[in-house]
């Protein structure tokens, strides 16, 4: 599974919540993943061979339909006609698996509704939109902005973005019963929000010794900004790898990134830290010390972060179990490729 989060790394009651957003975005989470160094475990989906195309002259009805949409024009250049037939192979190598994971979770959540009786509105839908916003700024016109902004990152256009509304709302629905709040995820969240952070630049290497590689150009003198935009697989490599501050309570982040950060002095550079997905490379940007706010006067908005922090884990784990329960067949060879270097 691809991973979905944005604004990575949760440092503020903001970032806390715009961070869960995306997480149905890809199928899943890059969970309660963040900057896509959250391990993902593969689907159990069967994507065999495809069957081979019938004769020519002889194919069915899904045959007919298929050659007739892939000779429909998507665009000119120059004059001449691109036919989707041309795009469709192409689109699905490059994002065909992320999108059929959205469609799978689509499906199974929405008949997961029906079966427990449970439905949601359109208000619920335009509270999954509203929550974002608000978690992206106090600032009307400073959310949108960043909204954009993300939604430009992420490719979400109009249609995807409002799926991905309905599709958390669905989620949402169908774990609110099951969140509980405890002593131990109030005080956490207070160490989450208002407790000591640490800001690191982080680069994400497919293996050991392209990690070994990356650490040498940095001992010869490369900057750690420079060496994430050109090696790092992780999505903060646009920003040099900065990641926001993160709390050591965050059990979000995997607990080998947090104990590396926590081992560093400002400017160090760690090790290779082992993740399921490769291996991470970081170094300490600045401490940030705790601001002392009274627990019990934050008390209410704490409660309001967990509930929503421990609702965003749950609809995460469900989405996974879904999509570790459904069978699915691909039979575009693109999508096939696609699917398979996804898991």
């Amino acid at each position: 599974m691809q991973g979905y989060s944005v604004l990575k790394g949760i440092g503020s009651p903001a970032a806390l919540l715009a961070a869960g957003f995306l997480f149905a975005c890809a199928g899943g989470a890059d969970s309660t993943g963040r900057g896509g160094i959250v391990a993902q475990r593969p689907l159990a989906i069967s994507t065999p061979d495809p069957p081979p195309p019938p004769p020519a002259g002889r194919g069915g009805e899904g045959e007919i339909v298929s050659t007739v949409i892939d000779a429909r024009p998507a665009a000119l250049v120059n004059g001449r006609v691109v036919q989707w037939g041309e795009l469709r192979p192409l689109l699905n190598e490059a994002a065909g698996a992320m999108v059929l994971q959205e469609v799978i979770l689509d499906r199974v959540a929405a008949e997961t509704l029906v079966r427990r009786g449970l439905q949601i509105s359109d208000q619920d839908v335009e509270a999954e939109r509203q929550m974002f916003l608000d978690a992206l700024s106090e600032d009307a016109d400073l959310a949108v902005r960043l909204a954009d902004e993300v939604r430009a990152r992420q490719g979400l256009g109009p249609q995807r973005f409002q799926r991905l509304m309905r599709r958390n709302a669905m989620l949402r629905a169908l774990v609110r019963g099951d969140v509980r709040l405890n002593k131990s995820a109030i005080q956490r969240m207070y160490q989450m929000v208002h407790g000591p952070k640490r800001q690191a630049r982080l680069m994400v290497l497919p293996g050991l010794a392209e990690a070994q590689a990356a650490i040498e150009r940095l001992g010869r003198g490369e900057s750690f900004g420079d060496v994430a935009v050109q090696v790092s697989t992780d999505s903060s490599a646009a920003r040099g790898g900065l990641l926001e501050p993160i709390s050591r309570a965050d059990l979000s982040y995997p607990e080998a990134l947090r104990q590396a950060l926590w081992s560093l002095e400002s400017g160090e550079i760690s090790s290779p830290v082992l993740l399921d997905h490769g291996y991470a490379v970081l170094t300490l940007v600045r401490e940030i010390q705790g601001d002392g706010a009274d627990p019990a006067q934050v008390r209410p908005e704490l409660e309001r972060l967990a509930r929503r922090h421990h609702e965003r884990l749950l609809m995460d784990q469900l989405a996974r179990q879904m999509l570790f329960q459904t069978s699915v067949t691909i039979f575009d060879k693109a999508l096939q490729d696609n699917w398979r270097r996804q898991r």
